[in-house]
């Protein structure tokens, strides 16, 4: 079955988020670690560190090395930061970041080349409550070189949530996946495709084109109409990788902050366009349109 994502699907997609009492503090609605960022995309950490702030989340952190921390230090000083330690203290520092947080993302802005990356990106796909994968750290799964994907099938035996991936197009095609028209989504093909990849990972599948597709292991597959060329920037992935770390972090499941986030994301990228133009938006726009998304759900 397949489950359209529309305007008409307010309804459903404002009954998942969860209760937020008033009496609530900034430990309450849990903290985000985002892992990234490189010295020569210091863009990438910075915008889903600014959508996740706009979550809802109680408190967002930055894991990154010295020289791409400086933007985040500036532009969200909301935002907590940690630098990456030497390689011997990595994982020590890892696992203390990661044990105080609710959900981590990984992978905006992470340089592939760093060798520290692939060991943080295992770590945390056998460590992590909550997880996303997006990004450099998608390249670095595919090239793992591990059949079982540094254990990321293995995450509910471990008492894990189910990871949270999120490809464009590009990304999905480095995994063991048919050869397919990827560019027409609107067909049983690319449906069948891709709930298979979801259960051969234990995963939730966001696939990002000029429409997005959400799968689950257990076949459910939901199917977001976001056609907006205005969206078609770079960055507008990083956005959405730190929404749905965001609802994770706040207690959504993982099906629920995928779709969550798809929804929210796609409605504020149109709002975007509308005011802005396509021509004129940037990812950064689609971030300050979220309070008007929010108010038609409700929350």
């Amino acid at each position: 079955m397949i489950d359209k994502l529309t305007k008409d699907s307010i309804g459903f997609i404002s009954g998942l988020f969860p209760e937020r009492s008033d009496e609530g503090h900034k430990g309450s609605f849990g903290t985000l670690l985002v892992v990234g960022g490189s010295k020569y995309m210091t863009g990438a950490l910075n915008l889903t560190v600014s959508s996740a702030l706009r979550s809802g989340v109680g408190m967002v952190r930055a894991f990154a090395p010295e020289d791409a921390l400086m933007p985040v230090r500036i532009n969200c000083p909301c935002a907590l930061t940690s630098s990456f330690e030497e390689e011997d203290n990595l994982l020590r520092k890892a696992g203390e970041l990661m044990n105080s947080s609710s959900a981590v993302v990984i992978g905006p802005g992470l340089d592939i080349n760093d060798k520290r990356s692939m060991r943080l990106l295992e770590f945390f796909v056998t460590g992590a409550k909550n997880l996303v994968i997006d990004a450099s750290a998608l390249n670095l799964l595919s090239k793992s070189g591990s059949p079982d994907m540094l254990g990321l099938g293995k995450r509910e035996r471990l008492g894990l949530n189910r990871a949270v991936l999120t490809p464009h197009v590009g990304e999905f095609k480095r995994f063991d996946v048919p050869v397919i028209n990827y560019n027409d989504f609107d067909n049983d093909g690319l449906y069948e495709t891709c709930k298979i990849f979801s259960k051969k990972t234990d995963s939730v599948l966001v696939l990002k084109n000029h429409n997005t597709l959400v799968t689950t292991p257990d076949g459910k597959c939901y199917y977001n109409y976001g056609d907006n060329s205005g969206m078609a920037k770079g960055g507008s992935g990083d956005v959405l990788a730190g929404l749905i770390g965001g609802f994770l972090a706040l207690g959504m499941e993982p099906e629920h902050a995928a779709i969550a986030g798809v929804f929210v994301h796609s409605r504020a990228g149109k709002k975007a366009a509308s005011n802005l133009t396509k021509l004129h938006m940037l990812p950064t726009d689609i971030i300050d349109m979220f309070p008007l998304v929010y108010k038609e759900l409700g929350w």
